[in-house]
This record gives structure tokens, C-alpha cells and sequence, in this order.
């Protein structure tokens, strides 16, 4: 899979839509513990906000399945499904924080950083106003996620 010198292993500027398959554990920032299927309906629906200053990076997904031990939970695809419009965002590999609740079993997991994959958005030079990209993430165990996050940008 094509990569660049700081990992990032596909980018999508503009409307353009590009396929993300990665090897390592995925989940959402919203909702966690996930599942594949290629052509299963979204069984998930997450959305969320963020503000970003013009031509400045920001993390607007990161995610990681884990087991209750905090060990990987098995091979999850993620992919950029739209936009963003006036900018880039590229997943990249790396460790991550994950954002379990309290009442969830895998909760001592969030104070570790462990294997995930992070979507790194940057608006166009001068770019002001309201983006919007759309992350798929599919499990192996069968379910399917969709999150949409709008960018403020400043």
C-alpha cells in the first residue's frame, strides 16, 4: 500500500474518493468495538464537529478495536467515502488513545496508546468556512460504521 515518510498511507484532496485498507485495529472516536462486512448497510451513524485554523493540521478520527484485555481485536477497513472539499485528510497508522465510557469494559484501555489509525485533516492555503469529510469504518465481525465530520475552519 503506497505510504509517505510520516505514514500516512492514502490522502484525498478535494471531492475525490480514495479506499483505505489497513492491517492494523480501527474503531471510532464515538462509538467502539466494531465489525466487516463490504456490502453491509451502516448499522452506525456518528457525526461531530471540530475547528480547525486555515492550513493547519487537526485530528478529526482516530480509533483502534480492542479486546477487553486491550489487545487487538482483529483487521477493520476504514475508508474516506466524501470530501473534504477545501482541503485534505489522509489516515495514517500510528498509536492512538482510544475514548472508551466508563461503564465499558475495555475503559483502562483509554490511559494506553495503542495500535490505531488516525485521519489527519489540513485546509487549503487561506481556506475559511465550513468542510465536511465521511469516514466508513467496517469490522470483521459484521458491523458497519459511518461518521461525519464537519470542519469549522478559521
Amino acid at each position: 500500500m503506497p505510504s509517505d515518510s510520516d505514514g500516512a498511507i492514502h490522502s484525498v484532496k478535494g471531492p475525490a474518493k480514495m479506499v483505505c485498507r489497513t492491517t492494523s485495529v480501527i474503531a471510532t472516536v464515538a462509538v467502539l468495538g466494531l465489525g466487516l462486512s463490504p456490502a453491509a448497510a451502516f448499522t452506525h451513524l456518528s457525526s461531530y464537529e471540530k475547528t480547525a485554523l486555515t492550513g493547519q493540521e487537526i485530528l478529526v478520527f482516530k480509533g483502534a478495536s480492542l479486546n477487553v484485555d486491550c489487545s487487538s481485536a482483529g483487521k477493520d477497513d476504514v475508508k474516506i467515502i466524501s470530501g473534504p472539499s477545501h482541503g485534505e485528510v489522509r489516515l495514517v497508522e500510528g498509536k492512538v488513545y482510544t475514548s472508551f465510557a466508563k461503564t465499558n469494559q475495555r475503559f483502562k484501555c483509554n490511559s494506553r496508546k495503542v495500535d490505531g489509525i488516525k485521519g489527519v485533516y489540513k485546509s487549503a492555503a487561506g481556506f475559511k468556512g465550513q468542510d465536511q469529510m465521511t469516514f466508513s469504518v467496517h469490522t470483521f465481525d459484521g458491523n458497519a460504521y459511518k461518521i461525519v465530520v464537519d470542519v469549522n475552519v478559521e
